[in-house]
């Protein structure tokens, strides 16, 4: 609650002159919404398009939990929630983030193609989605590159001359680390092997550089670290 009053909020509400707004309006085919672009806007500003990000998940032996039944014959429900599909979408107020009518993408050729990663739901919009379970779950990495691969590109087509702001829940599958961050729990107790090549460091009590790498270029263990 105090970092959305003190930090959160704030931080919007020094956007909102620069936020486009959207407006229903009357059309022949009915009512819409229009988008509406600030007009006060200082050279180089580019009004800001707010972006949700949300994700559903769907799972084989979701139901009802209230049914009518007759007399006693009660369904036998299974156990468990069974294998599930998990959507990743990003949405602007009017719909869904998707590449205009009359337009299209030129995605990258190996973006979907993994055998167990997440798959495009339409190659006009920046949805993907997985099949979880077992070894195969969503996570952060994944969620970068959807927004890399789809959501940055489909939104330059979609808003040319704007500036995105996307909104994400906080949660903690999505927090990423780059692959030589500081991390001890990627590091094995010895030198070399598959742990991953880590930047340098600085040592708090001397100020200098430490190199997290051995004379030969193989990654440094704990063990030596230590």
């Amino acid at each position: 609650m105090e970092y959305w009053q003190e930090k959160f909020l704030h931080a919007l509400k020094a956007l909102e002159n620069q936020m486009v707004h959207w407006e229903l309006t009357e059309t022949n085919d009915g009512e819409e919404l229009r988008m509406v672009v600030p007009t006060n806007l200082l050279v180089g500003i580019k009004p800001i398009v707010l972006i949700d990000h949300d994700e559903s998940t769907f799972n084989a032996n979701d139901g009802r939990s209230n049914i009518w039944i007759k007399d006693d014959h009660i369904p036998l429900r299974k156990k468990t929630r069974g294998k599930g599909i998990m959507v990743s979408d990003f949405l602007t107020p009017r719909k869904q983030l998707q590449v205009p009518e009359g337009q299209s993408l030129n995605p990258n050729p190996g973006y979907g193609t993994q055998q167990d990663g997440p798959k495009p739901l339409d190659s006009h919009l920046a949805s993907c989605s997985i099949e979880y379970g077992g070894d195969t779950w969503w996570d952060g990495d994944q969620l970068v590159d959807q927004v890399l691969q789809l959501a940055i590109p489909i939104f330059e087509i979609a808003f040319p001359d704007c500036q995105g702001l996307l909104l994400f829940d906080n949660a903690i599958s999505y927090y990423v680390y780059t692959k030589d961050a500081l991390r001890a729990s990627a590091m094995n107790l010895g030198p070399g092997g598959g742990q991953a090549l880590l930047w340098p460091r600085i040592n708090p009590l001397t100020s200098a550089i430490q190199s997290m790498v051995m004379p030969d270029s193989s990654p440094k263990g704990l063990q030596i670290v230590l």
